[in-house]
Parts: C-alpha cells; structure tokens; sequence
C-alpha cells in the first residue's frame, strides 16, 4: 500500500482512538442558574420557582431555602451594601419512602417510632436535620424511591458511599433471618440479624441508629428485606427503601462563615427552626463580566454590558461520565442467572473476615437441614444490567473496518 495513504489513515486511527478513551474520562462543569433580573431591580427573591439549584421535592411541595436581595439596582448602581444580601433556610417534615408505601412501619428515634424526618435544603444540597434542629445538619447520601431495589451476594460488601458499607453475612439455612453488618471507614459500626418471613414490614426493617451531634439514637441507616433466596452456589437478599445519612453532623453556629455569608441566626426546631445568613461584613460588586462568589458553590454571574444591568445567581456542579450506576451510585454490576435450586443444597457458608464478631446462633446453618424454597424466599424477578463497555472500542472496530476498505481499494487499483 502507498506509504502517502498509509500513514495519514493510522494518524487518524490514533487521534479517534485517543478521543475515544479521553470522552470515557471528561469532567463537564454544568452551570445551574437563577431567574435573569435585567434593568433596574428592585428587591428580587429567588427560590425554588426561580432558581432550580434549590432543594425541592415536587411530590410534597417542599422547598426550604431562599435568597434576597434588598435594594435598588441598575447600570449606575451595581454594589450590593452590606446586609444587603440574605439567604434562609428552614427544617420540612417528609415522609419515609417505606412508611409512604407501608403505613404500618415506623422508624425508631430517641424514645419515638415515627415516619417522618426533617429535611433541610443547605447551599442547594439535600441534609437531614437531626432531631427537627435547624442548626444540626447531616448530609443524605442514599435515598431509595419505592422501586429502587439492590441484590446482594452474601459475604458482599456494598459500597454505599462516604465510607459506609454494607454486607449481608449470612442466610440461615430456612430463609427466615439475615445476618447484616455496617461499616463505615473499614471499622464495624453496628450488625444485626433481621427476619425475613414476617408479615409486619417494621420486623423485616435493618435500622441503625446513633447519638450523634449531642442527639440520642438518630437513625443513620434502614432498609427493608424484600426477598431472599439460597442456592448451591449462591445465597442473595434483595433490600429497598435503603436510607443512609452521613453520622458526622454540621454544626451551624452564629458568627460562622460561608464564603461572604455570615451565619446570623440558627435555632429553633422543627417548622420554627431557622438559618439565615447574610453579607455583614462584605460588600458585593455586580460589575460589569464579573462572577461573585457567595458562598459553597454558589455565584451571581452579571453581563459584560456596561449600559445595562443583567445578571443572575447560579451554582455550579460537576459532572463526570462513567458507566451505569444503581440507584446508589456504585457500578452495575453484570446479573447472571438465577442457579437452579437443588432438593438438599450443600451450605455454602461465606469465610468471615478477620475481626468480625461471632455468628448470631439464629443464622447458622446445620448442614443436615433441608432448604426449602418458598414464595417468599424468591425474590422478584432482578432486571438484568447493562454490560458494562470499554470506552473507545467501538471507534477502534470502525476504523479497523475503513482500513481494511481502503487497503483493497488499493490493491485493486495496483
């Protein structure tokens, strides 16, 4: 083949291919943005109606955070005086995904069984205020909706982010208990054994509770035992309405600062809890092609116009690409077929690693026991996953494909 045609084909299969691998690995900041306030303004609020960076759960109504700006402002008169500039934020009551579904489940906290907690939106992120208390707040890390569901092998530790894991131990040899742990950082935090064949959901619930910011037994973790199953090679439990909160709690204090916000109010408990910040101390300049920092992640980004005032708020996030997730945000993992259940299965118990406490006595198994399989030991049939696939092979086999056209082309002209 002429070299003059070879090398310009393999300089573009070498640029496609690095293209390829590089989009697997893009960052993409994504702008969020406020309602556009042009001309002369006079006092403009944003919240949830204008500014979507703000926490909002649409099946509830529930918004929770706000920001004001006190003044008059036009091309002329573009710096936001101190105190000027407000933002609030307040506890809602919300409802437990299971408790919504299940009206007989409760959850324990402190000396109550309830079915609400406090939710807090705080610099456009979702938290939980713990105990009702405006000025404690943990962030949410995992949030199932009712039909969010998550297989586990035994002996699999979950990663459920911010350092927490979970693992089902162990099945006992009926089907009828769980035996879970959760960890977070490596280290233990609580195990239990939950049943698995009660009618009542509360029984089937896993909740873990902790004192943490000066509370006493916060819920921190829950989920409810769906469905089980054990086979010769494989024992799973499939959970739901998984609810995870991180136990290190933010404490918000007057006179603590956020970016050019002061913390001027944080007290209160329930629906008279309130945060409100504002800029006492700093004064903020809506020139001309300028982005300003307020506070975490939010800015007011104004025109590169110096006859007319236009600008707005925003926040900004990043985004990454990877492969599809669960719904709490690890890998999917390849689902392979169900193992088909022998009469009298071996027990296939899972080695436990070093450091963990005994096995409860209700879950271990006895190798002479039958393992029957019943309605409620089978889970629900798991949609299979998308395969995971390799970044930039498709390119290659595309290119590989005109390669090989454009070398008979050639041969054929010779």
């Amino acid at each position: 083949m002429n070299k003059n045609v070879i090398l310009p084909i393999v300089a573009l299969m070498v640029l496609a291919m690095d293209g390829a691998a590089s989009s697997a690995t893009t960052m993409d900041k994504v702008e969020i943005r406020g309602e556009v306030q042009e001309g002369t303004v006079t006092d403009p609020v944003w919240d949830t109606t204008n500014f979507a960076a703000f926490y909002y759960d649409i099946d509830d109504d529930i918004k929770t955070e706000s920001l004001e700006l006190y003044g008059t402002y036009d091309s002329t008169s573009r710096l936001v005086d101190e105190n000027r500039l407000v933002y609030t934020t307040h506890p809602q009551r919300i409802m437990y995904e299971v408790c919504e579904d299940y009206p007989e489940v409760t959850i324990t906290e402190g000396n109550d069984n309830v079915q609400y907690y406090w939710v807090e939106g705080w610099m456009s992120e979702k938290y939980v205020a713990i105990g009702g208390k405006a000025d404690k707040i943990c962030k949410l890390l995992v949030e199932f909706e009712d039909d969010d569901k998550k297989t586990l092998a035994t002996g699999e530790a979950w990663d459920l982010g911010g350092g927490f894991a979970l693992t089902a131990n162990q099945i006992d040899l009926e089907g009828d208990k769980v035996w879970f742990s959760l960890s977070k950082d490596g280290k233990e935090l609580d195990n239990e054994v939950v049943s698995t064949g009660e009618v009542n959901k509360t029984d089937r619930m896993y909740i873990y509770t902790a004192d943490i910011g000066g509370e006493d037994e916060i819920p921190v973790f829950s989920c409810l035992v769906d469905a089980v199953f054990r086979g010769t090679d494989t024992n799973i439990v499939q959970v739901k309405y998984v609810f995870l909160i991180d136990n290190k709690v933010e404490e918000i204090d007057t006179g603590d600062e956020y970016g050019i916000m002061e913390v001027k109010t944080a007290s209160g408990t329930g629906a008279s809890g309130k945060v409100v910040l504002n800029n006492s101390e700093t004064t903020l300049d809506l020139d001309s092609d300028t982005t300003e920092h307020i506070m975490g992640d939010m800015y007011f980004r104004t025109a590169d116009n110096d006859t007319v005032l236009r600008f707005y708020p925003m926040v900004e996030k990043t985004i990454g690409e990877g492969a599809a997730v669960t719904p709490s945000g690890e890998e999917t993992p390849e689902v392979e077929e169900t193992p088909e259940v022998e009469e009298t299965p071996a027990v296939n118990v899972t080695p436990a690693p070093e450091g963990t406490p005994t096995v409860p006595a209700e879950v271990v198994p006895t190798a002479e026991e039958t393992v029957p399989v019943t309605e409620e030991t089978t889970p629900e049939a798991t949609p299979t996953a998308t395969k995971k696939k390799v970044p930039g092979f498709e390119a290659v086999f595309a290119i590989a494909g005109l390669l090989a056209i454009a070398y008979l082309v050639l041969r054929q002209r010779e």
